[in-house]
């Protein structure tokens, strides 16, 4: 390593507080606008299965919005991930995350983000919310979730 590479190395050093903080931020701001997107669709479902209504009409409305919301945010092409019911049970409550943490792998070429929080189950309980985010194309996208 020549003295430029190694003045180099210590300014990235140096400027990792900055990054990291500025990587939390983009990972917090995606899955918050993931969780938003999915909550107000889950509280419509909420509404058409209280309305004592048939809701069979609109679940595949909803679904499909689902599925929309989801293709923006995911890069994992599995069906396993993909929306396909509604539930009166909304699961996408940011405002009860708590515990929030984010790992990442520190690899610039192939770069993985862990988010990890606790989210309440409405029976009582908690539930342990994790998702494995990646770059794609320059985008955080989701890849995994873990429950």
């Amino acid at each position: 390593m020549d003295i430029i590479e190694a003045m180099n190395m210590m300014r990235r050093l140096e400027s990792l507080p900055e990054i990291y903080d500025a990587e939390d931020k983009a990972v917090i701001r995606t899955l918050h606008s993931y969780f938003s997107e999915m909550y107000e669709t889950e509280l419509r479902d909420k509404s058409a299965m209280e309305s004592g209504e048939d809701y069979s009409s609109y679940a595949s409305g909803s679904i499909a919005e689902k599925v929309a919301i989801h293709e923006r945010y995911w890069s994992n092409p599995a069906l396993f991930y993909v929306p396909c019911s509604i539930s009166g049970d909304p699961a996408h409550n940011w405002e009860l995350l708590t515990g929030i943490e984010i790992f990442r792998n520190g690899d610039d070429d192939n770069r993985l983000f862990i988010f990890s929080a606790k989210y309440p189950y409405s029976w009582g309980g908690i539930s342990n919310r994790v998702y494995v985010l990646k770059v794609v194309d320059g985008v955080l996208k989701l890849e995994h979730q873990f429950m």
